[in-house]
């Protein structure tokens, strides 16, 4: 006989590397996914399959205090954009107000059988829930409903697996996959267990929710091996990344951080309007006056609700903002929830970041903008903010001389004429600084200019003190005086 094992899980979710997905009913038609938690290589060498059906759902929210019905309906509008980036098609949308959730089906009973009743006349085939759902009220609410029903934290997981392309995205969208369903795995197949009654064997044994559990506990420890090698490796491809000043693009997603990042570097990143089109961090070099550069960084875009296994997941591509010198917050200021997005994106660097980073907020399109008050509006709350268009070009100038002005504020530029240790100068110049030209004066004696970021440059002056002499240090960065800077470092 051949073994089977439900999971409940969504009609369009892609199936996991290693995962055998097929569809089946059962109990009077009701929509589940059969799930082979056994590991097949052949499957993971292939990749993710990702397949498309078309659902029609119903986006359901409740009003907890202290959250207010306007609020709620934002989140439904953000949700139903989230269902439609899945490839779901939203009927209707049902709210109710509560003091708390009900424990066995999150909404009232009477919400429950209205719900049931919507499903039947509009033909809805799925149920959305803007809250995070236990294990037990979806499979009682599929129960009465006779339909799939997910979660918002669900619906995200989904879609980052859609838009999964490199190795290293899947894996970390598996895992968080994993770690959701494994509480929501179910005993369905008892029968199953081992009842041989030789010695050593009596009893229930092993059941096959207990297997099921087993391995998806195996393949998480597999996964969590194999993103920490691909740490290891990111972090030696940063070390040669040391020198460069870092700037991160942050923000909500669809704020239009990757098209800001091909107008500012030129380059010819895939802009897609839909959410998370974005999941891989992607660095350009930025080129700026006066011979300076940054290495730009697109990063994965946030959310209200972001799932926290998903955060977890993605932590070496959210690294990358904790690496940079310099974060800039894009945001779409063509949104009429702008306060809530801008805290949204405070609230989840508040969990990936140690310490706070220097900040510049970025409007972006700006070409999209009716109501001129608003730029008013965000000035009063953001001094120091810069207005965008990636479309138009508008306001990309003054941006560019903002972070020239930001590199040349943590950098020392020096020219030097090297009298001793020649060649240790020369390596720690190539290794901890940029050095821009070299040459020789006319007693053959060598000569560097050098770019130093400020940490390296105190280094530099306190281990090679007396052995160069500065022959050149161009007016924006003569303040810094490197006596002073070798005492700061000493003390």
């Amino acid at each position: 006989m051949k073994r089977k094992r439900v999971v409940r899980k969504s009609r369009w979710r892609a199936a996991s590397p290693g995962l055998d997905s097929r569809q089946s009913s059962r109990n009077g038609g009701r929509r589940r996914r059969e799930v082979d938690l056994g590991v097949d290589s052949q499957a993971r060498d292939r990749g993710w399959q990702r397949r498309r059906v078309e659902e029609r759902c119903i986006l359901v929210g409740v009003v907890l205090p202290p959250r207010t019905r306007s609020q709620e309906e934002e989140n439904l509008d953000e949700l139903e954009r989230l269902s439609r980036t899945a490839g779901a098609e939203p009927q209707a949308r049902l709210v109710q107000e509560r003091r708390e959730p009900n424990v066995r089906t999150y909404i009232g009973r009477g919400k429950v059988d209205e719900l049931d009743a919507l499903c039947q006349r509009l033909e809805a085939n799925l149920v959305i829930f803007d809250d995070t759902l236990s294990p037990a009220q979806a499979r009682n609410l599929e129960e009465v409903l006779n339909r799939n029903v997910i979660d918002r934290t669900e619906l995200i997981l989904d879609i980052f697996a859609r838009h999964a392309r490199t190795r290293e995205a899947m894996l970390q969208v598996e895992l968080a996959q994993l770690q959701y369903m494994r509480p929501r795995l179910r005993r369905l197949w008892d029968h199953l267990s081992r009842q041989d009654g030789a010695i050593g064997t009596r009893g229930p044994g092993e059941t096959q929710l207990e297997v099921d559990r087993r391995r998806v506990g195996e393949r998480i420890a597999s996964l969590r091996r194999s993103l920490r090698e691909r740490d290891r490796i990111v972090a030696t491809q940063r070390k040669a990344r040391d020198k460069a000043f870092r700037v991160a693009l942050v923000g909500y997603t669809n704020a239009g951080k990757t098209s800001l990042m091909n107008a500012l570097a030129g380059s010819q990143l895939l802009v897609e309007n839909q959410l998370f089109s974005t999941l891989d961090a992607t660095t350009r070099r930025l080129e700026l006056d006066g011979g300076s550069h940054v290495l730009l960084t697109d990063t994965v875009g946030f959310i209200r609700k972001l799932p926290h296994d998903l955060v977890a997941s993605f932590r070496t591509t959210l690294s990358e903002i904790g690496d940079a010198d310099l974060l800039l917050h894009v945001v779409d200021i063509t949104t009429p929830n702008l306060a809530a997005h801008i805290d949204t994106v405070h609230e989840v660097l508040g969990e990936i970041l140690e310490m706070p980073r220097d900040t510049f907020v970025v409007f972006n399109k700006m070409d999209a903008l009716e109501d001129a008050s608003v730029v008013n509006v965000m000035l009063r709350h953001h001094p120091r903010a810069h207005f965008v268009s990636a479309r138009s070009a508008e306001g990309l100038t003054a941006l560019r001389r903002a972070l020239l002005a930001q590199v040349r504020s943590r950098t020392v530029e020096l020219e030097i004429e090297i009298l001793q240790r020649a060649s240790e100068i020369f390596s720690f110049c190539f290794r901890a600084g940029e050095v821009v030209r070299q040459g020789a004066n006319p007693e053959g004696r060598p000569q560097l200019f050098v770019r130093f970021p400020d940490a390296a440059f105190k280094r530099f002056i306190k281990t090679f003190r007396g052995n160069f002499t500065i022959v050149d240090a161009p007016a924006a960065t003569n303040a810094i005086d490197p006596i002073a800077a070798d005492d700061e470092e000493e003390t």
